[in-house]
């Protein structure tokens, strides 16, 4: 039964598509098959075998006529795939200085890797919280919180954000967005819709100077922005004066 199964144990096809519907119901509600099969590149008959296999093991379950999510089992092997694949990631970037739009093409490759190697690396590194796109690494005992974040396409206007994570794998995208400075972590000043049209602009604070870009409706679906952290107010008697 698909409950006994260890996540590690699972077969290296089954995590990368389990792992890919999970990273898609991230940025949709509604998981299709038409979606998934481009994602990995799969033509329509064949992902819909793939998936008929994975829903007979009780790894995934429809959602109406074409849509798909998670069981429980599934999702812990997807959450188990995810972790790794976010540590190499991380891994790569801070000891191998590869840049964020280089990391997705190599990071399947972590799912083959040994987990005490895996781990090994996220140690080296400081067991980071986030990944290079912002997502947070999961647990190991499969905990998984995003963080209250919304596509900046819905955020208010003219309400101060920080980028929380990029919801994107395209390498030429994702150099378009740090050349901008929209990063995990910037953050914006301003955000301001465009009368009669899709496009937003966006007013992003950086080492201590404010630029101003227009981006279009396929960039702000993917960048998901939060609300910017209050300071947290001393505690009374903290203040020390200093000694004279």
């Amino acid at each position: 039964m698909p409950g006994t199964h260890r996540p590690s144990a699972a077969p290296y096809a089954t995590q990368v598509l389990l792992k890919e519907v999970l990273l898609r119901s991230l940025e949709d509600k509604r998981v299709t098959l038409g979606k998934l099969g481009e994602r990995l590149g799969v033509s329509p008959p064949a992902i819909s075998r793939r998936v008929q296999r994975l829903v007979r093991r009780g790894y995934l379950e429809r959602d109406g006529a074409c849509g798909l999510r998670l069981t429980d089992v599934g999702s812990k092997i997807a959450l188990y795939a995810l972790r790794k694949q976010e540590i190499f990631e991380a891994y790569l970037v801070r000891e191998l200085g590869y840049q964020w739009d280089e990391v997705r093409p190599a990071a399947d490759s972590a799912l083959r890797m040994d987990d005490a190697l895996i781990e090994r690396m996220y140690a080296q590194i400081g067991r980071p919280l986030r990944c290079p796109h912002g997502l947070p690494i999961p647990t190991r005992d499969g905990r998984f919180e995003l963080p209250q974040a919304v596509p900046l396409s819905e955020w208010p206007p003219n309400q101060p954000a920080i980028v929380s994570y990029v919801l994107s794998s395209d390498g030429e995208m994702l150099r378009y967005l740090a050349e901008l400075g929209l990063t995990p972590g910037a953050r914006l000043a301003a955000v301001a819709r465009i009368p009669f049209g899709d496009s937003i602009k966006v007013r992003i604070e950086r080492n201590r100077s404010v630029n101003e870009h227009v981006i279009g409706a396929a960039l702000a679906q993917v960048v998901f922005v939060e609300a910017v952290p209050t300071p947290k107010p001393r505690a009374a008697g903290t203040d020390k004066s200093p000694v004279s």
